[in-house]
């Protein structure tokens, strides 16, 4: 029900791209446009067990994969497709999306049926909401 809520917030002011493109080959966006589009709503960045210290100073030198559903540990990994698939993900960030420069999305997750945006240059400190790392239940 959480992705299928984010839908109908998305579409009420863009489309979200089909499953077949690559998220990472989509334009460019602000981030203030983002947040605007999602009503102020935060994006959220799920962690194994080794990244819940790497990212709570930003990130800028990698890209990272986001999204606006709160999911529960058990289901994360089929909803998200994510990598790893036998790593939990019991831990996440919560990021600002005002405060990334540049992000791409939304999409439909490929194999997976979640909603996906990309920062392709991560994200700063300052898009770190502050209570860093929020354990995931």
């Amino acid at each position: 029900m959480a992705t299928l809520l984010d839908q109908e917030q998305i579409e009420q002011t863009t489309a979200i791209v089909a499953r077949p493109q690559d998220v990472r080959d989509m334009p460019d966006r602000r981030g203030v446009d983002v947040a605007a589009e999602l009503g102020g709503r935060l994006v959220v960045r799920y962690l194994v067990d080794s990244q819940v210290d790497e990212f709570t100073h930003g990130s800028n030198d990698r890209g990272h994969w986001v999204t606006t559903t709160a999911i529960s540990p058990e289901d994360v990994i089929f909803w998200l497709a994510l990598y790893a698939p036998r790593d939990r993900r019991r831990h996440a960030l919560l990021l600002d999306p005002a405060k990334i420069e540049i992000i791409r999305g939304p999409a439909w997750i490929r194999l997976g049926p979640g909603l996906e945006y990309y920062l392709p240059n991560g994200f700063p400190e300052d898009a770190v909401v502050d209570v860093g790392v929020v354990q995931v239940r």
